[in-house]
């Protein structure tokens, strides 16, 4: 703890006037004033990144192993990571001195409010989540951060252009080599630098404002926490400058010559980011403000999480399946309704409304499905992977295929889409003539004929080129509609029964009962297995949302997100 020169009570940092104030007296103290020998030792790099060292108290989980520095005992008596109620272990340790710091500009009140807000929008959020007991456990955390700068002295580049026009019966296409003096600058650039804060969590409160930074006091940590780094600066430089890459290109590409000359294009943008590559790259460590709150539900936590400098908020959010189902129940009437007030229900249109929500609850489940295991497998937080492959030098191949970074589909994926190529085939061929003939009066023979080749033409052109062309889009290939992408065995279980609703009402449609009766089986039969696929995109929502307990165990435990 910091003593008040005057009375010897603690101080803390205030918010609102930015300085050390001490509880009893409200004395304010500069936060640079205090220069204890053991607040920082110098190791030779002078650049902030992490040659710097000093000391703290670290307190740690006993129960999932996570970390957090304080000098308050305060901080023993709960886990903001995985919320138990538990007496931490602490000791003294060494860690990387910071370069940058933000101090919190929002109090733990705003806080409070801005989540607040935040939950009147989820209406099927759990009541827990709007105690206010629960909301009075926000803790103000300092989250480590990289912040990358990036520079390239004016110097000459050289990038290729081209003119396309038409003269006559002939489209000339001329090509150029450009060249022009670029000067680059950025900075800013902010990646969390803790394996055990969500890159999702993270990114959603993005951005803050580093020109707000100041240099690093470990004074600044008084009445606040801080997390220790464990994710090196590598893991994220890639990702950093492949965005100032894209950005320096798109503005120079605005120049008026460009423009004339196509630079933006294909590989000339490509050639013209290359030659914008910066000379220099430099990582610093900055800690910035967040408030934490963690919420435990039996062996399952989810986080809430506030921008301590502008109040941005995001946060896990549950569904509750009771408050779900009633308000679903409530707004079925209505809805009903309106259909039956602009809309003739037939039979046949009700089986088609049916099959329409089945496949809806198929793409949102299989893509709810890629997300969990993504996330289970560590692959959707680079930093979370990064301390999975271990220490030492950074193996690139790894973490590119860890990131999944422009993966070709394996071969269970391949499988898959051919799966599911097959079936829109049948359903294509053997379906839409029927239903077309069902509400195209008057077709004739060789309409009919033309029409079933036609169909049959386009199916093959799909099987034959479109499944290629997928396949050599790495990430559209995952998000196709198309298909279901890898893990079949594992997604199958869930999927097939609004899969199984969809062959039903198939069938009844081929088959072309006259008795209206089937149709309503066929709707009951649908409708069932649509109302079972919601449950399931309910409990993969709260999977997602609520997670396993960490097991950090000095980070890299299987949270997977």
């Amino acid at each position: 703890m910091y003593e008040c020169p005057n009375c010897a009570g603690n101080l803390k940092f205030d918010i609102a006037r930015q300085q050390l104030a001490c509880e009893y007296c409200n004395t304010l103290v500069d936060p640079y004033h205090f220069h204890k020998e053991r607040d920082a030792q110098e190791s030779g790099d002078p650049s902030g990144s992490g040659g710097e060292e000093y000391e703290v108290q670290v307190f740690t989980c006993p129960q999932c192993g996570g970390e957090i520095i304080s000098e308050d005992i305060t901080a023993a008596t709960f886990c903001s990571f995985c919320g138990a109620s538990t007496i931490l272990d602490s000791r003294i340790s060494r860690e990387r001195c910071p370069a940058v710091i933000i101090p919190f500009r929002k109090t733990k009140e705003d806080c409070r409010a801005a989540y607040k807000r935040l939950l009147r929008r989820a209406i099927f959020a759990p009541r827990e989540l709007k105690d206010e007991a629960l909301i009075e456990k926000f803790r103000g955390i300092y989250m480590p951060y990289w912040v990358y700068s990036f520079d390239k002295e004016e110097g000459r580049i050289s990038f290729p252009g081209e003119r396309t026009y038409r003269q006559g019966e002939y489209q000339i296409t001329e090509h150029y080599q450009l060249t022009c003096q670029v000067e680059e600058h950025y900075q800013g650039l902010a990646y969390d630098a803790s394996s055990t804060f969500s890159d999702s969590l993270s990114n959603a409160i993005a951005p803050f404002d580093l020109r707000e930074g100041r240099k690093f006091a470990p004074a600044f940590l008084s009445g606040f926490y801080g997390d220790t780094s464990d994710v090196e600066d590598y893991v994220y430089l890639g990702e950093a400058e492949e965005i100032i890459l894209q950005d320096a290109g798109k503005e120079l590409a605005k120049n008026p010559l460009c423009r004339k000359y196509h630079v933006h294009q294909g590989e000339n943008l490509c050639q013209l980011q290359n030659a914008l590559r910066p000379s220099r790259r430099k990582a610093e460590l900055a800690m910035l403000p967040v408030w934490f709150l963690s919420y435990r539900n039996g062996d399952q936590v989810c986080y809430g999480v506030v921008n301590g400098q502008t109040g941005k908020a995001a946060s896990d959010l549950p569904v509750d399946i009771k408050r779900y189902l009633a308000g679903s129940m409530l707004l079925a009437v209505p809805f009903f309704l309106l259909l039956n007030r602009f809309l003739t229900i037939t039979p046949g249109k009700l089986l088609g409304i049916t099959v329409l929500l089945a496949l809806l609850c198929i793409l949102i489940s299989n893509g709810q499905m890629n997300r969990i295991m993504a996330r289970e497998s560590g692959e959707g937080d680079k930093g979370l992977a990064s301390t999975r492959l271990g220490s030492g030098k950074p193996d690139w191949e790894s973490i590119r295929r860890a990131w999944g970074k422009k993966g070709a589909p394996d071969s269970g994926e391949n499988t898959s889409g051919k799966l599911i190529l097959v079936v829109c085939a049948f359903f294509g061929i053997h379906l839409l003539p029927v239903l077309l003939r069902r509400y195209w009066n008057g077709m004739s023979e060789m309409t009919e004929i033309l029409l079933d080749i036609t169909i049959f033409l386009l199916v093959v052109f799909w099987m034959k080129f479109g499944f290629q062309w997928f396949k050599r889009r790495g990430e559209r290939w995952e998000k196709s509609v198309f298909f279901l992408g890898g893990h079949v065995q594992e997604k199958l279980p869930t999927l097939i029964k609004p899969m199984a609703g969809v062959a039903m009402a198939a069938v009844i449609f081929l088959i072309n009962p006259i008795s209206d009766w089937i149709y309503y089986m066929g709707v009951f039969g649908c409708m069932g297995t649509v109302l079972w696929a919601i449950m399931d995109i309910i409990r993969q929502h709260n999977r997602l949302t609520l997670r396993k307990l960490p097991q950090l165990g000095r980070r890299g435990g299987d949270e997977g997100e």
